[in-house]
């Protein structure tokens, strides 16, 4: 088993530190500096928060989506591992040492490592640890738990980074929401973003203005509308539901105060 592990991202408990500079307000905090692991968990009544970066200013009451990616490593699995292994061998190229990859030392902690083993024994596992490398090098990558049974070398191996990461507030239609800011970020700034229970989200249009629709969809630019109001077939990403009952027949703008849905 290894020991070159970090505190990968899990929750955190116990109250946040409330001081006088920006740094240090609670969930609405915000800073250049990283404080905790990037993904981790916190827990405030009904709400959940998840610690991230921005890759772009965020906006207050938008959703910020990870635009991160994911990538197949060059021939796979360096080495033959064994079943207790709970790390791999991986050679990097211009893309895997490339920014926010593996060019700095446990950049990608948090991030997900899909190994393809022979009689379709694939292995998901998350990335607690990692060496630095430049192209054409080989290190290691630790894992969250041994694999469990031998993985042959060049065994087709994909990475995803971390989905708290790269959090852009954009008008991207092919990025996914992982959370609300709930205080304006600047560009590469660490901070809390709400992920679970009561939240205000801008409403691109009136939200629960119709009979029984009580459901509310993300738009591409992180803001809401009702689920009546878009094409099923789009497959909007679902944002939660209203919570406070609208006027009954108004076909007035609601207050978009909603319970959402993103990761408890």
């Amino acid at each position: 088993m290894s020991s070159k592990l970090v505190n990968h991202p899990n929750l955190l408990t116990g109250k946040l530190r409330v001081g006088d500079v920006a740094a240090d307000y609670g969930v609405y905090s915000t800073g250049l500096v990283k404080k905790f692991e990037v993904g981790t968990r916190y827990r405030l009544g009904d709400r959940v928060f998840h610690y991230g970066r921005t890759e772009t200013a965020a906006n207050v009451g938008l959703g910020a989506k990870n635009e991160g990616i994911h990538l197949r490593v060059t021939g796979g699995v360096k080495t033959v591992t064994t079943a207790e292994q709970d790390w791999i061998d991986i050679l990097l190229e211009a893309a895997t040492y490339a920014a926010g990859w593996f060019g700095k030392k446990n950049q990608m902690v948090g991030g997900m490592v899909v190994i393809h083993a022979a009689g379709s024994n694939q292995k998901f596992r998350m990335i607690t640890g990692h060496e630095k490398g430049t192209s054409a090098v080989t290190i290691k990558v630790y894992l969250d738990g041994p694999l469990g049974s031998a993985v042959a070398a060049t065994s087709l191996t994909d990475i995803a980074q971390n989905p708290y990461a790269q959090l852009h507030s954009d008008n991207n239609p092919y990025s996914s929401v992982m959370g609300v800011s709930v205080i304006t970020h600047v560009i590469y700034a660490y901070g809390w973003f709400q992920s679970w229970g009561p939240c205000w989200v801008v409403p691109a249009l009136p939200v629960a203005d119709t009979v029984n629709w009580r459901t509310v969809v993300f738009n591409s630019d992180g803001s809401i509308k009702g689920f009546d109001d878009a094409v099923a077939e789009a497959g909007h990403q679902v944002a939660g539901f209203v919570i406070d009952m609208t006027w009954i027949g108004s076909g007035a703008d609601n207050p978009p105060f909603i319970f959402l849905q993103i990761s408890p």
